[in-house]
């Protein structure tokens, strides 16, 4: 029974093989009395049957200690690499890049198998560890902790010619953090420190205590990036309370909301949307072609089409009145030609629905939305409601960004290997938010002014006629103040609250606009086509990341590790 479960077993849980090792990675140290030393790796790494370029080799080169000032830190500094293959000089591309070094070796027009060993020598410059009491370490994470595959044999061995290591020493093995030491055996001028076996993920460190008055002092420093973080930091700060102050404090009136019966002096319609919530939607867009209409531009006339030959949907007509050339505004002049071309005749007719159906139109006309808003915004500016973009405090927007751009220069001149993809992230982040405080928009105190007045207008026209009798003084509904409010409305997305008023009351048919079936005028019916309409616009604009035993493995200068590619 036992023999039978074992089968089971056996066949039902998937047993983990691995495809590649490291059969022996032995890293040779070699101490200098000018504080360097150098290091020679030889690893045995079996590709098994898989084809590979070749195996790649990272190691950081931030120093795990701080530096004594406190505007700088310590760094590695990795010379003279030399890389062989199988006795053989090899190809490898280096890299520096997030505070490591990375060698990538193999040819990366050939794959490779099997069993194969390379040879990685260079030398470290700023790598010993330096006490306040004058001690000095050489602690080493030889192999790395970031080996993704298992190591069967590493051994580290330390070759001390000048007689540099005092009698304290000991080496670290397992995954990060772990304290178990491994064998150490004093030689002749040497000291080897294993073999263990480590398993992906695990790392071989050494830590031996050298002699002060025999080992100069070298230490590689460079200035830190968290003093230029700081200023960047203060300068943002400073920026962020000027835009906060200028979006929510600066110009606004915070002036109760007041009932108006008229619209704003000189305000056009279609510019409704913009001031009150920065966008143009399809309501301002229809609430501009209503009131190129009135003004004598255009002809609305509302006709039906088949769908699958029985279901009737709505289309607009349209027919032009007035040339393109007697368009007062730049505005009225974009609104213009998402219909028709400039060199259109007085008498030209488009239907809405072969506008949605025409690419090119379509295509030209995603364009002109975003030109319709550009010189809607002009119109405002010249007309005083909004800032003008350049008009804002330059000098302090300038200064920030130039300063910001010197940061971030310096961030790469101090090294490369330092830029992270955060850092990189927030200086970009902060970068552009300060380009964009030249192209925001901002209300003037009169486009404040203008707001308020147009919500209490908005007010007036959205209440119920029995709502409309607690207004003090308000004007008496006449056909004409229906058709001059009606644009505004439209803007407004009250269209419909706005005819409800006028329920009832017999209103002309309007010249600019005619319906299929030639019923009699009615607003209520005029204000939901209108509804569809809009909506009829927006389709024709449609766009188709130690020594001292207090030591631990992966700790200390060097670590890394690597794999294959």
């Amino acid at each position: 029974m036992k023999k039978l479960i074992l089968l089971l077993v056996l066949i039902l849980v998937p047993i983990s093989v691995r495809a590649e090792t490291i059969h022996s990675f032995i890293s040779e140290i070699t101490l200098e009395s000018d504080g360097s030393f150098s290091v020679s790796e030889t690893i045995v790494y079996d590709f098994e049957s898989e084809d590979k370029h070749g195996i790649f080799r990272f190691i950081p080169t931030k120093h795990f200690q701080e530096s004594e000032e406190w505007f700088k830190e310590r760094y590695l500094e990795i010379v003279n690499f030399s890389v062989s293959v199988d006795g053989e000089t090899a190809i490898f591309e280096r890299s520096e890049n997030i505070g490591e070094l990375e060698i990538k070796i193999g040819d990366p027009s050939q794959t490779i198998s099997g069993e194969h060993t390379y040879i990685i020598n260079y030398t470290v410059e700023g790598g010993l560890t330096y006490y306040d009491q004058g001690g000095v370490d050489l602690y080493w994470n030889a192999t790395g902790n970031g080996w993704e595959v298992p190591i069967e044999n590493a051994l580290v061995r330390v070759y001390d010619q000048e007689g540099l290591v005092l009698s304290e020493y000991h080496c670290y093995f397992g995954p990060t953090g772990s304290t178990d030491e491994c064998p150490s055996i004093l030689g002749k001028g040497a000291f080897d420190f294993g073999p263990v076996a480590l398993d992906s993920g695990e790392g071989l460190t050494v830590a031996l205590s050298l002699d002060p008055t025999l080992v100069d002092r070298l230490i590689m420093e460079r200035l830190s990036l968290w003093p230029l973080w700081l200023i960047g930091a203060f300068l943002w700060f400073i920026w962020l309370t000027w835009f906060l102050y200028r979006y929510y404090v600066a110009h606004r009136t915070d002036a109760s909301i007041i009932a108006q019966y008229e619209p704003y002096e000189d305000f056009k319609p279609m510019y409704t949307g913009l001031l009150f919530d920065g966008r143009i939607d399809p309501h301002d867009i229809t609430a501009g072609i209503v009131y190129l209409a009135e003004q004598g531009f255009l002809k609305i006339k509302h006709i039906g089409r088949k769908v699958f030959f029985f279901i009737e949907t709505d289309d607009y007509e349209i027919t032009l009145l007035r040339p393109y050339e007697e368009l007062p505004t730049e505005l009225q002049k974009k609104i213009f030609t998402l219909l028709f071309a400039e060199d259109a005749t007085v008498g030209s007719t488009i239907v809405l629905s072969e506008i949605a159906k025409d690419t090119s139109k379509v295509t030209k006309n995603h364009k002109l939305l975003t030109e319709l808003k550009s010189a809607a915004e002009s119109d405002l500016i010249l007309q005083g409601f909004f800032e003008h973009k350049w008009k804002m405090p330059l000098k302090l927007s300038s200064s920030l960004l130039i300063t910001l751009l010197l940061l971030l220069g310096a961030t790469f001149i101090v090294g490369a290997e330092m830029v992270t993809p955060t850092a990189i992230a927030v200086i970009t982040f902060v970068v552009s938010s300060v380009i964009a405080t030249f192209f925001y928009r901002r209300r003037t105190r009169k486009g404040y002014e203008a707001l308020d007045y147009l919500k209490g207008f908005k007010t007036f026209l959205s209440v119920t006629d029995k709502e409309r009798f607690a207004f003090h003084n308000a004007p008496k509904k006449s056909p004409e103040q229906f058709m001059e409010y009606l644009p505004y409305a439209i803007a407004f997305k009250v269209e419909k609250e706005w005819a409800k008023v006028f329920e009832g009351i017999t209103i002309p048919n309007p010249s600019w606009y005619e319906d299929k079936n030639g019923s009699t005028f009615s607003a209520l019916y005029l204000t939901n086509s209108l509804g569809t309409f809009s909506s009829s616009v927006a389709s024709t604009g449609a766009s188709v990341s130690a020594s001292s035993g207090g030591g631990s493995s992966g700790g200390g200068a060097g670590g890394g590790g690597g794999g294959s590619w």
